[in-house]
């Protein structure tokens, strides 16, 4: 890790439904020029390449970004389901938050309503009540009820939590989970830009490729089939 790294909260997002937190990840990466500082190995892939009877091997990891502000983005290629590997994700995760002087994580990931909009909503959850007031003046939801934040974006919160770091997840609307929805990513980013209070980013590509997904979604429904488009933001982190 970059020594004398100070900041006080940390974006972290994996792949999920809609691909929502990973897009809204490498944007956010891309947009402020961040570089990696930090990672953390992965157990994947299980198995080696062999080229010419000579062995090749890389093992994946996921990478922390810093980009000289006072939060730092944390983020991956896709999301562990192995329950043992994605708890050891996330403490090892939360020890590099304490040592960095993290006192609040935001992670993004989607809401699954079914429901197709302009301008998706965004819903939020929280660690601490007390922090609903703040996060609701950024434009966010409460998400009302009571449900499941499955895999890293929900865990990491909860282990947060016992840690006493504050935490707060950005959920964005999406319609179909099994396609990348960067139009919700574009909605969380807004959020999360005015909770970090950075300068308002420009979402001119991510708006491109969203008119791409609507035009293929509109298409589905109406018993044609395309090609589904690609939603890269052309770099490597968090891209489905």
């Amino acid at each position: 890790m970059k020594m004398g790294v100070t900041v006080k909260s940390l974006v972290a997002a994996l792949p999920g439904m809609g691909n929502v937190g990973g897009i809204a990840a490498a944007y956010l990466i891309e947009e402020l020029r961040m570089e990696p500082i930090a990672e953390i190995l992965d157990y994947m892939p299980p198995y080696v390449l062999h080229k010419n009877s000579l062995i090749e091997f890389e093992r994946f990891s996921f990478k922390l970004y810093w980009g000289g502000r006072d939060f730092a983005v944390f983020t991956g290629f896709y999301q562990p389901q192995d329950p043992h590997i994605l708890y050891e994700l996330c403490n090892d995760l939360l020890d590099l938050a304490v040592n960095l002087g993290v006192r609040r994580i935001y992670t993004l990931g989607a809401a699954h309503t079914g429901i197709s909009t302009p301008e998706p909503k965004v819903f939020y959850v929280v660690t601490d009540a007390r922090l609903s007031d703040e996060i609701e003046s950024y434009g966010a939801q409460q998400m009302r009820g009571e449900g499941y934040i499955t895999g890293f974006n929900g865990l990491l919160l909860g282990l947060a939590a016992q840690r006493n770091i504050e935490g707060v997840c950005f959920l964005g609307e999406i319609e179909r989970p099994d396609i990348a929805q960067p139009k919700a990513s574009i909605e969380v980013l807004k959020r999360l830009s005015v909770a970090l209070k950075i300068e308002p980013l420009d979402y001119t590509k991510l708006e491109e490729q969203a008119k791409k997904v609507d035009f293929y979604i509109d298409s589905l429904k109406r018993g044609k089939e395309f090609k589904q488009p690609k939603t890269r933001t052309d770099v490597p982190p968090g891209v489905m």
